[in-house]
């Protein structure tokens, strides 16, 4: 089977099963997306050089489908990556096959989970967490764990879904925030949606993961830094007009106008990079 039949094939089952999601249009662009390794992660990346020059080991948790990992190995990167899942594991050599990547490649993958990394202390330049946080087991373990492993100097980078937001983007449904589990489950019952999918997610916050990073960052006797990615964005911009000074208003007014311009359209993100600064 080609890799991707048989991704198209794993998202439809795996998406009808847990969201009710079967539109063949909406299956296809995120296979497209897989298979895209060469621009799919480009920004990622983007964002790893603008706050932290240098970076070559680096790790994707989790690494999925392979598309951060192998865009890594492409541009000349010491990539790691852990996915739990063995299907994507299946995929990741199908699609390895069929690109022609080196074999020695497959031994960057690891089958484990992120409350649990293989590697040792300080091991990483850099993390980098895409879209993962709120299906982990246990997201302040999976913190702590990435903390460990990143050497003083790196940093990580986390983006994800954040559940003060009205929309819902694996059920792709307007949402409550932090809507109640059990009121949530009886609005997907009423929407003719399983509802499996929402016992595989973590209200995830902004102030939730900045909390469990200064407690694992504690733990492992480092300090860090918390950066905002879209308001540095904003004060990088503001810097070139002199008007820093208006960065922290501007930032709560622009997202205050995003919040009600797309409300129970489009999903929130959090999107931060923290700075391990150094061993006390």
């Amino acid at each position: 089977m080609k890799a991707k039949d048989y991704l198209i094939a794993k998202l439809s089952d795996e998406n009808f099963d847990l969201f009710g999601i079967r539109d063949p249009d909406v299956i296809d662009s995120v296979a497209d997306a897989w298979m895209n390794d060469k621009g799919n992660s480009e920004h990622r990346f983007d964002t790893i050089k603008k706050f932290l020059t240098g970076a070559s080991k680096i790790l994707d948790m989790a690494s999925g489908c392979g598309t951060c990992v192998y865009y890594g190995l492409l541009n000349g990167y010491d990539m790691h990556g852990v996915e739990p899942e063995k299907w994507k594991h299946q995929f990741n050599k199908l699609k390895a096959k069929e690109y022609e990547y080196p074999a020695e490649w497959q031994k960057r993958f690891s089958t484990c989970v992120g409350e649990k990394l293989p590697y040792k202390n300080n091991f990483f330049d850099c993390v980098t967490s895409y879209q993962t946080l709120e299906h982990v087991q246990d997201p302040a373990k999976c913190i702590s764990e990435m903390i460990r492993v990143t050497r003083p100097g790196g940093g990580i980078h986390i983006q994800c879904p954040d559940y003060r937001s009205t929309y819902e983007g694996h059920y792709l449904l307007p949402w409550l925030p932090l809507f109640p589990q059990l009121l949530a489950k009886h609005y997907l019952k009423l929407m003719h949606r399983p509802v499996d999918g929402l016992y595989s997610i973590n209200y995830v916050t902004k102030p939730k993961i900045e909390r469990w990073v200064n407690e694992a960052a504690l733990g492992h006797h480092k300090k860090v830094k918390v950066i905002d990615i879209e308001k540095h964005h904003i004060n990088d911009k503001l810097i070139k007009f002199k008007l820093s000074i208006l960065s922290d208003v501007i930032f709560y007014f622009y997202n205050f106008q995003l919040y009600f311009k797309y409300m129970f359209k489009r999903e929130f993100s959090t999107n931060i990079f923290i700075f391990i600064l150094d061993i006390e």
